[in-house]
């Protein structure tokens, strides 16, 4: 019996752009910027007789970003026997903190270890990718996982394809991410009205590449949050309290999600407004490491 075990980072977007070219995932994508977290998602890959299980937190599903990558690795190994994939998660799921893409990066390293498969880190994220958009739960996330830190995707489409940049940010920061519910994805990207979005997405994405920084990140993410429309209610709220307490915060995208930054051992703050509204609190530090397998 094969096994593999494989760790993805996860990741929030903070601006976006959409490039979908239809009928080639591989030229689909996103530019934007975000931060990997190194709360992420690990998954153990074994071979079986037939079929491919996922379990989710110890749940068995229908779990299709991480069946649907288990698939194509598979398939790109030569590979029709079964398989069974334990996934851990870490993150809330669809608070637009990269959980889909994030198992999908797991998954694809972690079977390609089970099988022995002769298949580049490229060609692995190119199928995560693949199996993200096949099932509708995001466009650019698998771009940024795949290289870690603090990201910026400056040309949309599968690895390989992409270009891809960092900017700097203290080793110590923490990341303070506040949930109230989920987001399915699908209602966004793959509706209509996403020009205005898009326009925004990409002036901001030139500005923080003409001053690359987490002040300009958070700032200009707050920008476009509040310039799309999309951060509203109790989401607009929750950032006006944080910067009411001097923490920089912003939406990450796409989800009823909350981020904020702060120095090491000054997070208490901002845990204690999030939780005061409501939200599921979660503390982490961006991963400067990309998927791997463990």
């Amino acid at each position: 019996m094969g096994r593999g075990a494989a760790y993805s980072p996860a990741g929030l977007t903070g601006i976006f752009s959409t490039h979908i070219v239809p009928g080639d995932p591989l030229a689909t994508g996103a530019r934007g910027a975000g931060l990997a977290l190194r709360a992420g998602v690990r998954a153990v890959a074994e071979t079986t007789e037939e079929g491919i299980e996922v379990l989710l937190n110890g749940e068995p599903g229908e779990w299709r970003v991480a069946a649907t990558a288990a698939r194509l690795v598979a398939g790109a190994a030569g590979y029709d026997g079964g398989l069974r994939v334990e996934q851990v998660v870490e993150p809330p799921i669809g608070g637009g903190l990269g959980t889909s893409g994030a198992s999908a990066m797991a998954t694809a390293l972690a079977v390609a270890e089970a099988l022995g498969a002769r298949l580049s880190y490229t060609r692995l994220a190119e199928l995560a990718h693949r199996a993200e958009l096949l099932c509708g739960t995001g466009l650019g996330t698998v771009s940024g996982l795949a290289v870690g830190g603090p990201v910026m995707v400056l040309e949309p489409g599968a690895p390989g394809r992409d270009r891809v940049d960092r900017f700097l940010a203290p080793v110590d920061v923490e990341v303070v991410v506040g949930f109230y519910s989920p987001v399915d994805k699908r209602s966004v990207i793959g509706g209509g009205g996403l020009e205005a979005v898009d326009r925004v997405g990409d002036r901001a994405l030139r500005r923080l590449v003409e001053r690359p920084g987490l002040d300009e990140f958070m700032r200009l993410s707050r920008w476009f949050a509040y310039e799309t429309g999309l951060a509203r209610g109790r989401v607009r709220e929750a950032i006006e309290l944080l910067l009411r307490r001097g923490y920089e915060a912003s939406m990450a995208m796409i989800g009823e999600t909350v981020f904020a930054v702060a120095g090491a051992g000054e997070a208490g703050g901002a845990v204690d407004i999030l939780e005061s509204t409501g939200a599921r609190v979660l503390v982490t530090r961006i991963s400067w490491e990309p998927a791997h397998p463990v």
